[in-house]
């Protein structure tokens, strides 16, 4: 079950801005660790170097599906807030 609790989504989103810094770190480490893994698949390569592309293609489709996913609980947060009392209702 999902909480409606304002502070229960924010922490949900900074728990998954923290989640897409791993990922992106991660990704980065897998680029520069296995540099041939971002040129065209070759018939000769490595299959460290496949699983190395695969992990970066997994990568980056976590990094998609994470924005998405934050998108829908900011848009929970935003409609959660409070309107302003203070103007004139009028």
């Amino acid at each position: 079950m999902t909480s409606n609790h304002p502070l229960a989504l924010q922490s949900q989103l900074a728990g998954l801005a923290a989640l897409e810094s791993d990922v992106r770190l991660a990704l980065h480490a897998l680029h520069a660790t296995y540099p041939s893994a971002s040129r065209p698949q070759r018939h000769d390569e490595l299959f460290e170097v496949t699983t190395a592309r695969m992990l970066a293609e997994i990568s980056e489709d976590l990094l998609v599906a994470l924005d998405d996913h934050r998108s829908h609980v900011a848009y929970r947060l935003q409609k959660l807030q409070q309107p302003d009392q203070t103007t004139w209702p009028f």
